[in-house]
């Protein structure tokens, strides 16, 4: 085969043309097409990037929703440089024409209402958009309009909480209304599912509702060093269906909400954050109980983190086995520092009772051992 006939074979393989259902494209095209595609991907991706460090971490969202965000404009900008190579490639706007056919086409009728590929893709991008848009402007609210106003933290959270679902549900009515499904005819096919969902989605129903609950009564606030269970931490964020907490492991454990209306809750934060700790010691019999007394006394009054008012207090409040058994009842300013104070108190009363030859005594028992009794004496040996 010499050079012509070689040039021949590759110029009708390259003009063979390829049919894609209402488009038509030659092998030459179909390999453009895939070169444009990948050029297009790595511009979306360079222009996103630079967009990130110029505009979105100026934003007041988390890293996560900054990623999202970011991961959007990435998508949009892939499929507007989809759309320009189909359009490039077709000359005259022919294969957009039929791609946009084939988008258009009705998949199903649900209620006599055609859903096609296009309104899905469109349900899906307002849901999106106004997901993000609720993130962004209910931030703005606490940190920029009430950043100024005298308000409490809890009360800041849920209004940012009720802006954030305010906005979602506006976002999902008018998403409904852009691809033409008649929110009446939902009621309907709702009303029809609501004996199902009562009996399968209990608990997420009960979540649903202890959140609304939890944001509205407010027993427990973003900060509150609460105890449910065996789990003891902080908590970090309040959401409709479930709440997360920091543990004291920097752990997050995510709880649902119906455990904290249902069940037993200890808020160490509530209201007031000043809380009382009663350290419990013993001392040996032989000590001196005044100078137990004000040893105790002086510990409390020379930890810097306990409280003066209320004023510490010692207390006897058993007499054990081997020991005096004492109570020192302190207040600190604030629950987060119990495990920190308590290990101070107890390393200085340690100190403190060594200095003053106080001893704090190891559990014990004492053994009296009698002589034993003489045997009455036998019949022969009184003989």
């Amino acid at each position: 085969m010499d050079w012509n006939e070689l040039v021949n074979l590759f110029t009708k393989v390259i003009k063979y043309k390829i049919g894609i259902g209402p488009i038509v494209l030659s092998l030459a095209k179909l390999l453009l097409f895939f070169v444009l595609l990948l050029a297009t991907t790595w511009l979306a991706r360079r222009i996103t990037n630079v967009l990130a460090r110029a505009t979105l971490h100026k934003l007041p969202l988390e890293e996560r929703a900054k990623g999202r965000l970011q991961q959007g404009v990435r998508w949009t900008l892939m499929l507007l440089g989809l759309l320009g190579t189909l359009a490039i490639l077709g000359g005259n706007l022919s294969i957009l024409r039929g791609f946009w056919a084939v988008i258009n086409f009705p998949l199903f009728r649900p209620g006599g209402t055609p859903i096609s590929l296009g309104s899905i893709f469109l349900f899906v991008i307002l849901i999106t958009t106004f997901g993000y848009l609720s993130r962004v402007l209910s931030s703005l609210l606490v940190s920029r309009g009430l950043s100024h106003v005298k308000m409490e933290e809890g009360t800041k959270y849920v209004l940012k909480r009720v802006t954030e679902y305010l906005l979602i549900a506006i976002g999902a009515i008018i998403a409904f209304q852009s691809v033409g499904i008649n929110l009446s005819g939902l009621t309907v096919i709702f009303g029809l599912l609501s004996v199902g969902i009562g009996f399968g989605l209990q608990n997420i129903t009960s979540n649903f509702i202890s959140g609304i609950i939890l944001l509205l009564e407010r027993p427990i606030q973003i900060g509150d060093r609460i105890t449910v269970g065996d789990i003891q931490g902080d908590v970090e964020e309040i959401n409709i269906r479930s709440t997360t907490i920091r543990s004291l492991d920097n752990i997050s454990i995510i709880v649902p909400n119906n455990e904290f209306v249902q069940g037993r809750v200890i808020n160490w934060s509530h209201g007031d954050l000043k809380i009382r700790m009663n350290i419990d010691v013993g001392v040996s019999y032989n000590s001196d109980l005044e100078e137990v007394l004000r040893a105790l006394k002086q510990v409390a009054d020379e930890q810097p983190k306990v409280l003066k008012r209320p004023q510490p207090e010692v207390l006897l409040l058993e007499f054990a086995d081997s020991s005096w058994n004492m109570q020192l009842r302190i207040w600190i300013a604030d629950p987060k520092d119990y495990y920190t104070i308590l290990s101070d108190i107890n390393c200085a009363i340690v100190h403190k009772f060594r200095e003053r030859g106080i001893e704090i005594p190891y559990p014990q028992q004492d053994l009296h051992l009698r002589s034993p009794l003489p045997l009455p004496l036998g019949r022969d040996e009184i003989e």
